[in-house]
């Protein structure tokens, strides 16, 4: 079942698969969310859309459910792959779909108050 991810300037996409899990990113350990997209969203698309100022705060909403998540912003990757579908049977062979993941991990605590001290310096 596809799930709506709504990010912070608002842009509404339609992930086939959302999963979260602690992943080394970057130098640390943090959790993650990994966003699996068709691979007609293109790309390009989905680089310009996960940007850091667009992942502040995503949302994923699963039906009648609404998951709000915060300090998303440090890329993990972005990739472009195929995947298996439909498994090989005795009367057809297996298909496979390219598909577009896009894995966003948390800011640490130390990169969280950086960001509050230099929001604090420009203002």
């Amino acid at each position: 079942m596809s799930k709506t991810v709504i990010l912070a300037d608002k842009t509404e996409l339609t992930a086939l698969e959302v999963s979260g899990a602690t992943q080394y990113i970057q130098g640390s350990n943090r959790d993650a969310l990994t966003f699996v997209f068709a691979a007609s969203e293109g790309m390009e698309a989905m680089d310009a859309a996960f940007s850091p100022d667009n992942c502040e705060t995503i949302t994923i909403r699963d039906g009648s459910e609404e998951y709000t998540h915060s300090g998303y912003t440090v890329r993990g990757g972005l990739s472009k792959a195929p995947v298996l579908v439909m498994p090989e049977t005795a009367d057809a062979p297996a298909v496979y779909e390219d598909r577009i993941t896009v894995t966003m991990g948390q800011r640490t605590y130390v990169e969280t108050l950086l960001a509050q001290i230099m929001a604090a310096n420009v203002s």
